[in-house]
């Protein structure tokens, strides 16, 4: 009884009542109890067999209609959301064309008419066989009823000769109007007439989640439809363009999807498909796509003067984990470190220096280098941009006005010749020798005022664990520039015993920080250095 009393309160009081009373009628005593209790007791009267069969058939008429409404509405949701695909690819068809490229025939691999002695050919059996030139396919959208089409970079970028194949089997040729490697999108331009433009979405009010549809060309296969979801936003550092903040997507995207439209269920433009994560070549649902923010603005760029213009802020970068915050005075914060300040920036202008932890660009937190590219890549030169940075501990504020992004120069730097050494840094495993100004000038390396020079490096110490190699240049120890033996003593032993040791080096032209760790504590290996940071 209690176990039931808080369920079915009525049902129990009113059996109990039941039970107490004497009544001659026991058939109705078992009819009227059957009702509240169990079936079984209908068993002792004929007269409460009719009563169950018909609780029973209402019961199970009720569950059934149930489960049919549930159906239904499911069923009326799958063909809504069929709809809304349908619709979709509708309005999106007209303006997804399939691009055939030809580019320039790569060189036959075999024997070398430049390896042979003067005087010898090679037999006609063995000449190298002649290569046709590369075809490839990739997709694009008319954005315009003039002729202009988005697509990829890469898919045009070698290109030779361009055809449009449009949605009704029409072919043109096209020429390109602007390329831009740094978000792989290009223009193109066709005197076909009749088009039906797509329109550009806004990728901003996307959110994780959101279904979208692809359209393209996936292994030649034309006005192939996909859908999926938004897996992520704001994707960088993936390494495969300089300025990247991808929207990722499950929809299935595969070679020839290249420069085709992602889009929203009101068949708009949020995002222009560039490439994959594939271990195979083919789609592992990892798709990543150029948001609409950025591809529109490039193509507007490309339209209106041929070319992409962007901020430039004159630093170099590197993530930075915990013990390098630290490191830096910086416990706890999140963002990027400063490693190199370009000479006359907008950066040296605004104040900043090597160390300096950036934490936020424009009002947005910046939590990775990629991050920082963007934001800045999107500002126009002229624009004055407010940073915030932490340096030794302290919460400072920056202003800078940008100016023109060109396209980075590659600095070559040779080892320098061993010099002898004047003292060698014990703690950290390694030898330094200085250069003049004039020596470093010879080795590619800028030291107006001289530099150091890694000479040695012990074997399993601590500078070794840390990827420093002979030929690199030390920069800075800590909070310390360093220019002589005599400044990298006194930076070291500034520095709280024990504590790992943040060193900007500097190798091929491009500087870093890295942390080591001194051998005082063995049993703690350096932190290991990573790729080379892009200049900003």
């Amino acid at each position: 009884m209690d176990k039931y009393s808080n369920e079915f309160p009525e049902r129990i009081h009113h059996t109990s009542r039941i039970s107490g009373l004497r009544i001659a009628n026991r058939s109705a005593i078992a009819a009227t109890t059957a009702l509240f209790l169990c079936a079984p007791l209908a068993a002792f009267s004929p007269a409460t067999e009719g009563v169950a069969r018909a609780a029973t058939t209402v019961t199970s008429t009720a569950n059934t209609v149930s489960t049919d409404a549930r159906t239904d509405s499911a069923k009326g949701e799958a063909r809504s959301l069929s709809r809304a695909f349908r619709s979709a690819a509708k309005t999106l068809a007209p303006s997804v064309v399939t691009i055939n490229t030809v580019s320039r025939a790569q060189p036959a691999s075999g024997p070398s008419m430049g390896s042979l002695p003067p005087g010898f050919q090679l037999p006609p059996n063995m000449q190298p066989p002649k290569q046709g030139p590369a075809r490839g396919t990739g997709t694009g959208a008319v954005i315009s009823r003039d002729g202009y089409i988005v697509t990829a970079n890469h898919v045009v970028a070698d290109a030779e000769q361009i055809e449009i194949v449009f949605h009704d089997g029409r072919t043109e040729r096209a020429e390109i109007v602007g390329l831009d490697p740094g978000t792989d999108i290009a223009v193109l331009k066709t005197d076909a007439s009749g088009l039906e433009p797509a329109s550009f979405g806004s990728s901003d009010e996307l959110e994780i989640g959101d279904w979208v549809v692809a359209v393209g060309a996936p292994f030649g296969l034309e006005q192939t439809v996909t859908a999926g979801i938004v897996s992520a936003k704001s994707r960088s550092d993936v390494g495969l363009a300089t300025f990247e903040n991808y929207i990722q997507t499950d929809a299935a995207i595969n070679p020839g999807n290249s420069g085709g439209p992602l889009a929203n269920l009101d068949g708009e433009i949020i995002g222009i498909n560039s490439c994959i994560s594939s271990k195979g070549g083919g789609n592992d649902g990892i798709g990543f796509a150029v948001p609409a923010s950025v591809a529109k603005r490039v193509v507007d760029a490309i339209i209106a003067d041929g070319r992409v213009s962007r901020g430039w802020l004159g630093i170099a970068v590197q993530p930075a984990d915990d013990d390098m915050a630290s490191s830096l005075g910086a416990e706890g914060a999140i963002g990027v470190v400063v490693n190199e300040v370009v000479a006359g920036s907008p950066a040296q202008k605004a104040g900043l220096e090597p160390g300096d932890l950036i934490t936020e660009v424009g009002g947005a937190k910046v939590r990775t280098p990629g991050e920082l590219v963007a934001t800045i890549g999107q500002r126009v030169p002229g624009s004055e941009l407010a940073i915030t940075a932490i340096r030794a501990g302290e919460r400072e504020e920056f202003s800078a006005t940008l100016g023109e992004r060109a396209d980075d120069v590659k600095q070559k730097s040779k080892t320098p010749k061993a010099k002898p050494s004047a003292t060698a840094l014990e703690k950290l495993g390694l030898t330094l020798t200085e250069l003049s100004a004039s020596d470093a000038a010879g080795m590619g390396i800028t030291a107006e005022d001289g530099a150091l020079a890694v000479e040695r490096v012990e074997e399993e110490g601590p500078a070794a664990a840390a990827g420093i190699a002979p030929g690199d240049v030390i920069r800075r120890i800590g909070s310390r520039n360093t220019r002589t033996l005599d400044e990298a003593n006194a930076a070291l032993d500034a520095m709280r015993e024990g504590a790992s040791v943040p060193l900007l080096v500097e190798r091929d032209g491009r500087a870093r920080f890295v942390l080591v760790k001194p051998a005082a504590d063995p049993s703690q290996d350096a932190a290991p250095v990573r790729p080379a940071p892009r200049r900003r």
